[in-house]
């Protein structure tokens, strides 16, 4: 890679570790609903107007049930669970649990579309489940109130959502530019989301500092950063691109303790290491022994934004 394109994915991956930072900051301020509903909006406010420079913004909804589809179930929903679950555990503990999506998409390819994962695959899905087993029970995360676990749950079902739903756009919209779709589901899940947004707006006016950090969400993480995953995609491919999901935990844990006084202990980073490289190995990124001599790739990283890739 250049220079430059190392530079952009490290950047990258402070927004988008940022994101788990400054979701956790401000959700308490905003509530589940009224934060997702504006993020999605300010990011769909920000790609909207590319997609109409561009000429593409009919796209848009040229698929109106589709788009609905991953715009609902597969990015509102998703986005609502992760949010709720930054109540309840710190930022890089969500990040880190965001980051078992490939493996979940593993799984599903397996089970549903019957592909062979092999054992070297295989021994990375249960060494990553290990991980989140680790993190679930041991200090980093302290489990000792249902809301815990159940936040733990919700995040795992986000990326189980999110895993579910690659795999859903790439088969019925694999025809259509990934930046058409992102956008799309984004002011799809906004507006789905606004009534309840209004309904649970909070009491309290949130703070100057809230704003900002949702202001960050929107425009920085969700926004401009993914037109910078698409055009790292582009420039260096889905492989190297899908490193920006092993650096942003670490950005969100650091980032954590730094901004929010969360614990940082050796244990979360040792989790948090667990998880990682059992994600790389199903993903096929840390090839198995046969893979090596053979010189054979065993996985594919995912090409597609929310509803169809990487969490921003």
């Amino acid at each position: 890679m250049r220079p430059r394109d190392v530079l952009e994915l490290l950047f990258l991956s402070l927004l988008w570790g940022g994101a788990y930072l400054f979701t956790r900051a401000a959700v308490p301020a905003f509530g589940p609903a009224p934060l997702v509903a504006l993020r999605m909006g300010i990011a769909a406010l920000v790609l909207l107007p590319i997609l109409a420079w561009r000429g593409t913004l009919p796209q848009v909804w040229a698929e109106p049930r589709t788009m609905l589809i991953v715009g609902v179930p597969f990015t509102a929903v998703p986005f609502m669970l992760m949010t709720w679950g930054a109540l309840h555990i710190t930022a890089g503990v969500s990040a880190v649990l965001n980051a078992t999506a490939p493996m979940f998409a593993a799984l599903l390819a397996h089970f549903v579309f019957k592909e062979h994962l092999g054992r070297w695959r295989v021994a990375g899905l249960l060494l990553g489940f290990v991980g989140v087993l680790w993190l679930m029970s041991g200090g980093p995360l302290a489990m000792r109130s249902g809301d815990g676990a159940l936040a733990v749950a919700a995040v795992l079902g986000t990326a189980m959502l999110w895993s579910v739903g690659a795999n859903y756009t790439r088969r019925k919209m694999h025809h259509v530019d990934a930046t058409v779709t992102t956008a799309g589901s984004l002011a799809t899940a906004s507006l789905a989301l606004a009534p309840l947004a209004w309904l649970t707006w909070p009491a309290e006016p949130p703070s100057a500092r809230a704003w900002a950090e949702m202001a960050f969400l929107g425009l920085l993480s969700s926004g401009l950063g993914m037109l910078m995953y698409f055009r790292l995609l582009r420039r260096i491919g889905p492989l190297r691109a899908m490193s920006v999901t092993f650096l942003s935990p670490l950005v969100a844990m650091v980032s954590g303790a730094l901004y929010l006084g969360e614990a940082l202990t050796w244990a979360m980073v040792g989790g948090c290491a667990v998880v990682l490289l059992g994600t790389a190995m199903s993903l096929g990124l840390v090839k198995g022994p046969a893979a090596r001599r053979t010189g054979s790739s065993a996985g594919a990283a995912p090409d597609r934004a929310p509803g169809g890739g990487p969490p921003p």
